[in-house]
């Protein structure tokens, strides 16, 4: 294939910040605001005019994960932050019906049900102006470029947007990208699960229904008065970092979404009056690189409920795929490790989100939105604790991490079985 050489020129640094934080999406905005209310100068990047990632973008409007679906679940695996987020919900009318079955909650801190479905505007609101309280600098419609990589340290990032290429230096750069971009691209070694190699979770495309006059009965995917989310087109396994690829699925996605209504409302004559309202910007994609950190997560650690030393967020959600549909936890949860957010061979980085240091198994349950958020909220802390130690973060004081995440509001250790106190 024929190249084009691009001249060498001299970008302006934009931002010489404490942490850089890329990707806006629920593990970004809770680092971002975590970072900033620890202290820290911080700047999130975001490619959207508004914050969400999977959760607004792609319409994926149901969040999991605040406890185990079924019994054992009388722990509240995951407060802080994604806490904070659902009761603000609450208090503006923001929460609809999820279509899990699960016990009823009252919706109280510490009490929080497995799973709610999120009015997408109002989630846009409380997610953007928690980052605005907490003095977050908020970049938006800015798209992450490169790393910059300076004797084996990630000194920041390239980006762009409509004021042209800048730099965005940092003392700690978090990568939320959710495809581990940051990380890629600063030559930390990942994988990636090909649909002909593993099983694998599927992409699809989501899309809003407004109910016509009468509204039928049921509960739909992410249930209001009004409108529901419906799961829309899936389409075959793509690779997400691949530009042909994306392209491909999103064109198919989007020209099968009235065939799919229509075959839905053959199905389901109650909707003869409903419409197609809104198809999201984002193709809803589910996985695509894990970097290899200090830790990985075992398939075993997930279901043997193993509890780590360094724990920084907890993990209760089933794991959907890999062992049939939906293999539930026989615990209330299982612990991830500080380490499993520390990239090998880079220092002056933090991973959060879909792409940290797991196998497939685990990474089936720790992907919802939920405890995403916890690790978001730890890799956020953490990178303010850098900045304030002097630390890198593979040398950073675990200790004080979890009390801070503690004082913060984060829940981090279950009841101990006597059986895991003589592991």
């Amino acid at each position: 294939m024929d190249t084009y050489h691009e001249p060498a020129r001299d970008i302006p640094v934009a931002r010489d910040a404490d942490v850089i934080v890329v990707g806006g999406g629920p593990a970004g905005l809770a680092a971002a605001v975590a970072s900033a209310r620890n202290g820290a100068e911080t700047v999130l990047v975001e490619k959207f005019g508004y914050l969400g990632g999977t959760a607004t973008a792609s319409l994926m409007a149901c969040i999991n994960g605040f406890r185990n679906q079924v019994e054992p679940d009388a722990t509240q695996t995951v407060r802080g932050i994604a806490e904070e987020i659902v009761l603000e919900l609450k208090e503006m009318d923001g929460l609809g019906r999820s279509p899990y079955d699960q016990k009823e909650y009252p919706t109280e801190p510490g009490q929080l049900a497995y799973s709610y479905a999120i009015d997408t505007e109002k989630f846009k609101y409380v997610t953007m102006k928690m980052c605005v309280e907490a003095g977050v600098d908020l970049l938006l419609h800015t798209v992450f470029c490169d790393s910059i990589v300076q004797d084996g340290r990630v000194r920041g990032v390239i980006v762009e947007n409509k004021s042209g290429r800048s730099a965005l230096m940092g003392r700690v750069v978090v990568d939320a990208s959710g495809d581990a971009d940051v990380a890629a691209r600063a030559g930390v070694p990942f994988w990636q699960t090909r649909h002909d190699e593993a099983p694998r979770l599927n992409d699809a495309l989501m899309y809003r229904i407004l109910f016509g006059s009468d509204r039928p009965e049921g509960t739909y995917r992410c249930d209001f008065s009004e409108s529901a989310v419906v799961w829309g087109p899936g389409v075959e396994p793509i690779d997400g970092t691949n530009a042909d690829e994306l392209s491909a699925a999103e064109v198919e996605a989007r020209l099968r979404v009235f065939d799919d209504f229509a075959k839905k409302q053959a199905e389901h004559p109650e909707l003869a009056d409903a419409t197609v309202a809104e198809t999201p910007p984002l193709l809803g994609i589910r996985q695509t690189r894990f970097v290899e950190g200090e830790y990985k997560l075992t398939a075993e650690d997930a279901l043997e409920g193993r509890l780590f030393d360094d724990v920084v967020a907890i993990s209760s959600c089933p794991i959907i795929h890999y062992y049939g549909y939906r293999r539930y936890l026989e615990h209330e949860g299982y612990d991830i490790p500080y380490g499993c957010l520390v990239p090998k061979d880079r220092d002056g980085l933090l991973v959060a989100g879909r792409c940290i240091s797991s196998e497939q198994q685990p990474y089936e349950s720790h992907r919802a939105m939920v405890p995403i958020m916890a690790i978001g909220q730890a890799a956020g802390t953490a990178a303010a604790l850098c900045c304030l130690t002097g630390a890198q973060p593979r040398d950073l004081d675990g200790g004080r991490l979890q009390e801070t995440l503690l004082a913060d509001g984060a829940e981090l250790r279950l009841p101990r079985t006597p059986e895991q106190d003589d592991s």
